[in-house]
């Protein structure tokens, strides 16, 4: 896997090169330069925004391990990774820096990582057990509870 990871980043500059000139060739020079300026000038912003809070977000999460709230994390850490890469010249970057900034695919992103690195899910369903403790519940009387439609 790292060996695959290195040649990709070996190859990245020369499919970085080979985007830019097609940019140029069907848009021309100058637009191509200033696409290039305006999506850093965006990767400026987003990491701008990102590091408000998202960023330190992230630092406590890494240094406190019982935090719950991995999807504040993730959109943080990955708002901030895009940010940098759409700060990188390059067509390249850019598209992949955009695609962390909309959250369907951030967010498909998060659950590869979590099922590559063997992050356990949360159980949902009808057998799942949620432990809490006694601050985090009240009881609810029987004539308050929801009316079931089913037999």
């Amino acid at each position: 896997m790292a060996k695959r990871i290195a040649i990709a980043l070996l190859l990245l500059p020369a499919a970085e090169l080979a985007v830019f000139l097609l940019v140029v060739w069907a848009i021309g020079v100058l637009p191509a330069l200033g696409l290039m300026v305006l999506t850093s000038f965006a990767g400026g912003l987003v990491l701008r925004h990102a590091g408000r809070g998202g960023i330190a977000q992230v630092r406590v999460a890494m240094r406190d391990s019982k935090t719950s709230d991995r999807r504040s994390e993730n959109r943080g850490l990955f708002l901030a990774i895009g940010g940098i890469l759409l700060l990188l010249p390059g067509f390249i970057t850019d598209l992949m820096g955009a695609g962390l900034l909309i959250r369907p695919i951030r967010s498909r992103l998060a659950a590869a990582i979590g099922r590559a690195v063997g992050v356990p899910r949360a159980a949902t369903g009808p057998g799942a057990v949620l432990d809490l403790g006694r601050d985090e519940w009240r009881s609810i009387p029987d004539h308050q509870l929801p009316k079931a439609d089913g037999p």
